[in-house]
């Protein structure tokens, strides 16, 4: 009989944007590829840590996969007293690299607790730098790395705009300092300046996270009284997303510290070029650039503009061959 497994993410906010976060849609993703290779697989978010115990025992599997750290160090511990939970595989997965870790001011505290659990805590960082990172700081540890895996949906296309003297350049995802935005607002506005056309520049504007309101400010603030225009969107759901991701001409992900991106993994599905930042690895360098390089952002935005048709499949083939890749570690680790 093959392993259950059960993911798990927390709800205890389920604000404004509610749960379709792309931490869900990257656990959505896992539990959908591994329920076609037929693992049973289940996804479920809870309120707090103190629901845990119930649901793992209502459904009794064998591994346990918590979606980030949610869950404090005591808990694990009590958690992993009880009998009935001694024999699971209990596994914590990060889904940011040091850079974006470090401004979450308990991480790397609890990081450490964790390895000190009575019992064992798998953490499973979803790139390999972080994992040997890791490895290196907490030698006691237990380190595994779990890549991201994208699941591709069916969505319908959106209607694209028809006037030929607006470009649309969608720089999408939650507001926050390191994702780079308003730098990508400069480098959208010289691109399209040279193009002689006009920018409507496409941004998420109910998602503001690590003091992101401060970014938002100044991105309102540059396109005030501006003959380009900044269009701020509501947080969609996964398939929602894919529809408007088609209405681009370009998409924008430069940020300062990613490890996977899903924006950009929507793009390429999309077929709407991307420039993405260096840390994004499965990207074609074809289409990336330093997050601090506003020369050649713009170059790779006309890039992506003028190429279109090589840049999606150049994209499309790096996003397939990571999939691959990513599928085999999660069917040998788990």
């Amino acid at each position: 009989m093959s392993e259950k497994i059960l993911f798990i993410t927390c709800d205890r906010v389920k604000d404004s944007y509610g749960i379709t976060s792309g931490l869900y849609n990257s656990a959505k993703f896992v539990r959908d590829f591994l329920i076609s290779k037929g693992k049973e697989s289940k996804l479920i978010s809870v309120v707090d840590s103190n629901q845990i115990d119930r649901e793992v025992t209502s459904y009794n599997p064998d591994v346990i996969i918590i979606e980030a750290m949610w869950v404090p160090p005591a808990k694990f511990q009590e958690l992993l007293q009880i009998p009935r939970h001694q024999n699971r595989r209990w596994i914590v997965r990060i889904h940011s690299k040091a850079p974006f870790l470090s401004n979450e001011g308990m991480a790397i505290r609890w990081i450490a607790d964790y390895t000190r659990v009575n019992g064992v805590i798998e953490i499973a960082p979803n790139t390999k730098e972080l994992c040997l990172q890791l490895k290196a700081a907490f030698p006691e540890g237990h380190f595994v790395y779990l890549p991201n895996v994208y699941f591709f949906d069916n969505f319908e296309r959106g209607m694209k705009d028809e006037n030929d003297t607006i470009i649309h350049v969608g720089c999408f995802g939650a507001v926050r300092p390191m994702k780079n935005t308003f730098q990508q607002a400069l480098a959208a506005l010289e691109f399209t300046e040279r193009e002689g056309k006009k920018l409507h520049f496409h941004i998420n504007a109910t998602r503001i996270e690590q003091s992101g309101d401060n970014v938002l400010k100044n991105l309102r603030a540059l396109f005030q009284n501006s003959y380009h225009e900044l269009i701020e969107h509501y947080w969609y759901n996964h398939s929602e997303f894919l529809k408007v991701a088609t209405t681009m001409d370009i998409g924008t992900q430069v940020s300062f510290s990613e490890s996977f991106n899903i924006v950009t993994a929507d793009f390429v599905t999309a077929e709407v070029p991307i420039v993405a930042s260096d840390d994004i690895e499965w990207m074609p360098s074809f289409l990336k650039c330093s997050p601090t390089d506003h020369e050649k952002m713009v170059k790779r935005m006309r890039r992506a503009y003028h190429w279109k048709k090589l840049s999606t499949w150049l994209q499309m083939r790096s996003l397939k061959l990571y999939n691959y890749k990513a599928k085999l570690t999660w069917l040998v680790t788990i």
